[in-house]
């Protein structure tokens, strides 16, 4: 159970030994949605930005090691830079899976079922039609409970996907203690593809991966929050053995 700070931080511990000490950041790119970072391994990594106007902090340079730790920080843009840096890591090994998004990988297996996807993603509506569906969401749109509600709705559900900007917000171990009887999906650009995450009663991890790098960048610098979704990238999931 992650109920004290210190097992709250030890998820991020594990997450920041993943980056090797003897690698650095080669390249980052932020827009107004999402950030990329190159490691000198050849691993590229994604998260994305929490919404804020201010340039988020380039960590070029760095040890991938040093610069993972910034996903500690309670600046949630330099938080950021540094899940990115911890996916780049991961990255640089290939990675195989379905190339399929975990909410049509897991759709026959919810219908009927109490599921709660943390963040409003699109499509949801529809490919989760044959299920008890509640979406929280920090700024919820209509339909929409706010994030507040998962201390009361979590604890029931059957399934959970929780967005990787979970981990940037520091929600993620909590969002954990409340669904012990859930099977819990991480889901998003932001999400660490590591068996690792396992060992904290994770079932699934649903990211997505560079396959053009240039063109990755050149849809990050042109502020489309989808467009990283359609050139550049190919998904990938990792299930529990």
């Amino acid at each position: 159970m992650l109920t004290t700070p210190a097992q709250k931080w030890a998820l991020y511990d594990q997450l920041i030994d993943l980056a090797a000490p003897n690698q650095t950041v080669v390249s980052f790119e932020s827009g107004r949605f999402w950030i990329m970072v190159a490691s000198s391994a050849g691993g590229v990594g994604l998260a994305q930005r929490p919404g804020s106007d201010q340039p988020a902090p380039s960590p070029v340079g760095l040890s991938l090691k040093e610069a993972a730790a910034w996903v500690k920080s309670w600046d949630f843009d330099q938080a950021a830079v540094g899940l990115a840096v911890i996916n780049a890591a991961i990255n640089a090994n290939p990675l195989t899976g379905p190339d399929i998004d975990a909410f049509n990988f897991f759709q026959e297996e919810t219908i009927g079922k109490k599921v709660t996807v943390i963040g409003h993603f699109p499509y949801l509506e529809n490919t989760l039609k044959d299920a008890e569906l509640t979406i929280l969401e920090r700024n919820p749109r209509p339909g929409d409970l706010p994030d507040s509600a998962a201390e009361y709705v979590l604890p029931s559900q059957d399934y959970v996907f929780a967005t990787g900007t979970t981990l940037i917000n520091k929600t993620l171990p909590r969002l954990l203690e409340l669904s012990p009887k859930a099977i819990v999906t991480i889901v998003g650009p932001s999400t660490p593809l590591t068996p690792s995450l396992f060992d904290y009663g994770i079932r699934a991890l649903s990211g997505l991966i560079a396959t053009n790098t240039p063109q990755l960048a050149a849809g990050i610098r042109g502020d489309a929050c989808g467009q990283i979704f359609k050139s550049g990238t190919r998904k990938v999931n990792l299930l529990r053995p």
